[in-house]
């Protein structure tokens, strides 16, 4: 199963809606309704870098799980849940970056961080959040 991140989907949306004519686009853009399936990161972001020990908020969407896995991974190697079996209204978590999530193997930064999240009920029913940064706390 092929996974689509949202950008992927508003682009596939938006194609298919510029064929219409542009009074059928109009009345339509109206009454459009949220996709019927829908996995897909809201940030982090590519462009973004978390440091260790600051918080930062991760949002997504997730239509229609009813049970929700959020999972971390760093160099592809898996680096544990932040989620398990979560309800499916959550739309975010406020994390705090561990200190030495990074720094504690010995690099001062990783730029191969990502999320992973899954529907509980279905394991291939998942979406990857784009690769981010970590970097290690300033020191005092």
């Amino acid at each position: 199963m092929r996974h689509r991140s949202g950008l992927e989907m508003s682009l596939l949306f938006t194609l298919a809606c510029s064929s219409a004519p542009p009074q059928q686009l109009a009345r339509d853009s109206l009454i459009v309704s949220p996709p019927a399936h829908e996995f897909a990161f809201r940030s982090p972001s590519a462009r973004d870098t978390l440091v260790e020990g600051r918080s930062y908020l991760i949002r997504w969407v997730a239509v229609p799980a009813k049970r929700l896995n959020l999972g971390v991974a760093m160099g592809g190697k898996d680096k544990g849940f932040l989620l398990v079996g979560a309800p499916a209204g959550l739309d975010s978590l406020r994390w705090t970056v561990p200190i030495g999530f990074v720094t504690g193997f010995g690099p001062t930064s990783s730029d191969q961080v990502r999320l992973r999240l899954e529907n509980a009920d279905d394991p291939n029913d998942w979406v990857d959040s784009d690769r981010f940064v970590i970097i290690g706390a300033p020191p005092k």
